[in-house]
């Protein structure tokens, strides 16, 4: 137990809320030789924990849908901290149905041969052809992320969706101090901020790239010359 009095607060805080991160309190270097402090199965532990949470695997990635829920199930079994368990079951369970949503948009017709995580496939293949799998009470922003699916909207739709795995990972942090589910916690909404600002600077950079190609465009029209081609990142001319 002591040597999560000495972690914890070697761990700088992330923001409350996930709209607020501006860049992240501590490098993957530096957090990963923090970490190095803890027993090595507990480093294990934050190993499953993570890769189940980004829905990674080793080995064979030619895996069937089938096989990957099944890996997904073995995965969890072997995670003893039932709060924790319950966080990362849950993840798996809201991809499953965005996934279902997705199969369905891209022309499946039924629903008989899903493959997905969580007590609540079999609703999903009996309703398929509902707009929320008769799942509207349980998962009530389903019409919204069908809507959202359907406009091509899918980064609005993992914003959403990361921001509210931010708020329960955070309740979980909180709820077990100086434990390790609260540094499996924190561990899980840093890789939550990385994404997130690993998205943001390519979306920065792509929407820059098409404003100089649409200026650029613009002014090759106007005068009739060969546009001065720009480095976006020393905005020196070639």
């Amino acid at each position: 137990m002591s040597v999560y009095y000495t972690l914890i607060p070697a761990l700088p805080a992330l923001p409350v809320q996930l709209e607020q991160l501006k860049e992240l309190p501590i490098s993957i270097l530096q957090l990963e030789r923090r970490l190095g402090m803890l027993p090595e199965e507990d480093r294990d532990l934050l190993v499953r924990a993570l890769r189940l949470f980004q829905r990674e695997r080793s080995g064979d990635e030619a895996f069937s849908d089938r096989d990957e829920v099944l890996h997904w199930e073995q995965e969890l079994a072997s995670i003893p901290y039932k709060s924790l368990r319950a966080v990362l079951a849950e993840n798996l369970e809201w991809r499953s149905v965005i996934a279902a949503q997705r199969y369905r948009l891209a022309g499946q017709q039924e629903g008989s041969s899903f493959e997905g995580y969580g007590k609540h496939v079999w609703m999903i293949r009996r309703d398929w052809q509902q707009p929320d799998f008769g799942l509207g009470r349980q998962y009530p922003w389903l019409v919204e992320s069908l809507s959202q699916l359907k406009q091509g909207q899918g980064v609005e739709l993992e914003q959403q969706i990361l921001a509210r795995l931010w708020r329960k990972l955070r309740m979980l942090e909180q709820s077990h101090p100086f434990s390790l589910i609260a540094v499996a916690a924190y561990r899980l909404r840093w890789s939550i901020a990385e994404y997130r600002l690993r998205w943001q600077a390519k979306a920065a950079q792509q929407n820059f790239s098409q404003l100089v190609d649409r200026a650029l465009s613009g002014a090759t029209q106007d005068d009739g010359m060969d546009p001065v081609r720009i480095d976006p990142v020393t905005e020196a001319d070639r």
